[in-house]
């Protein structure tokens, strides 16, 4: 297991407030071309009802108004986890931030994994944060709704725009931290993969499951909750995944504020289409150091 690294702020974000479609030719283009061939069917109307919201604005938006903007310079490695594609792709999200801010950091987009993206970019997150010459890393995620076509996810609801930002360096003193990611394929029970998971999270902290409080995707839940691993754990609780990638961010800051929230959680997400088993093991502390 890659070493702990602390995490130094967490902020999470709705995008509520509706902007009109973005009127740019080339844009209407490439959307049209992309879905040619394809029994995908454009449909500009479905834009006049959703937020229309840019990644390269939410990012700016959400560091600006949180002080993160501050510390940009210092960022060694910043990643962006996604799952729904930008509404502006003529704008790389990552150069657009490193131009603005002045900024020298390795970065790149981490998306094609559904709304497990940010697992893993935390996973590659801790790795770097290990190597020499790294000691500052940052994770964006975000997802915005407004796509001209229909999709299975966004049948039901539209939702708002969701973002969280998560600011990362090597311990150095008191505040919560990420111990471990783990992230398997459940190629059969998705029950005693996720049971394996924790296992390996918490061996490889060297604590027991009756320790660790679980914060999990509803439908792992539903699965699990007879499982002998998942009673022995000291409580549960599930998150609304209605907030995109970001979701399981929103719940995790809200547990990490309460007094009595024990002093390990795992955070643990199930991506239900490719059977995907995704879990974060973080520590707790009194002293918290994430904002409001």
């Amino acid at each position: 297991m890659a070493s702990p690294v602390a995490i130094r702020e967490m902020r999470v974000r709705l995008f509520s407030e509706k902007k009109p479609p973005l009127d740019h030719p080339d844009l209407l283009r490439f959307h049209k071309d992309m879905l040619a061939g394809t029994p995908i069917k454009y449909d500009a109307g479905l834009l006049r009802d959703r937020n229309n919201n840019a990644y390269h604005e939410m990012s700016v938006e959400l560091l600006e108004e949180t002080g993160l903007d501050q510390v940009m310079q210092d960022v060694d490695v910043l990643l962006l986890a996604y799952n729904f594609p930008n509404s502006r792709p003529d704008i790389s999200i990552v150069n657009y931030l490193m131009d603005r801010y002045q900024a020298g950091f390795i970065s790149f987009a981490v998306n094609d994994l559904g709304f497990g993206a940010p697992f893993a970019a935390l996973h590659m997150l801790q790795h770097y944060l290990g190597r020499e010459g790294c000691t500052k890393g940052m994770l964006l995620v975000m997802d915005q709704t407004a796509l001209p076509y229909e999709t299975e996810e966004l049948d039901s609801t539209a939702g708002p725009d969701t973002a969280a930002v998560i600011y990362l360096d090597r311990i150095t003193g008191r505040g919560p931290s990420m111990l471990g990611v783990e992230m398997r394929h459940a190629e059969n029970s998705i029950v005693d993969t996720a049971g394996m998971v924790l296992d390996r999270l918490g061996s490889g902290a060297s604590i027991h499951g009756s320790q660790i409080s679980l914060l999990m995707h509803p439908d792992l839940e539903k699965l699990c909750n007879q499982a002998a691993w998942y009673t022995e754990c000291r409580s549960k609780s599930c998150y609304d995944p209605s907030r995109w990638s970001a979701a399981p961010f929103f719940a995790l800051q809200e547990l990490l504020e309460e007094k009595d929230n024990g002093e390990y959680i795992c955070l643990m997400h199930l991506e239900q289409a490719d059977s995907f088993v995704h879990a974060l093991l973080i520590q707790t502390c009194e002293s918290s150091i994430i904002g409001p």
